[in-house]
């Protein structure tokens, strides 16, 4: 029974990933969450710019609707967080703090400080 259950929530069950990716490595956290891992994705105030690629569901432009983004998403949780700001960069850090895996595609140093 155990393997069964294994198999169901997948090889990467209990792994927590946290994603600050852009349009293309949104695919490395949909594979892995598809693999049960626990995927986080952090999105700007406003929402992740994956949001406004279309098409767009009954072709209402709209952020909220965006096909690209629930077809590279789906699995996630995500949070908002505007790493500008100390108290949301403190955040950050306590999320990466309980993280098994940090997968990011920021430019270089963005993600510093």
């Amino acid at each position: 029974m155990a393997a069964q259950d294994e198999r169901k929530r997948g090889p990467l069950s209990g792994i927590r990933v946290v994603e600050v990716a852009d349009e293309q490595a949104e695919y490395c956290g949909l594979t892995l969450a598809g693999l049960g891992a626990d995927v986080v994705k952090v999105e700007p105030p406003g929402g992740s710019p994956t949001r406004r690629i279309g098409p767009f569901f009954e072709d209402c432009e709209d952020p909220e609707r965006s096909l690209f983004f629930w077809q590279y998403n789906r699995g996630k949780r995500s949070i908002v967080l505007d790493l500008k700001q100390a108290e949301d960069r403190d955040r950050f850090r306590s999320l990466v703090a309980t993280a098994d895996v940090l997968l990011e595609s920021t430019p270089r140093g963005e993600l510093e400080g």
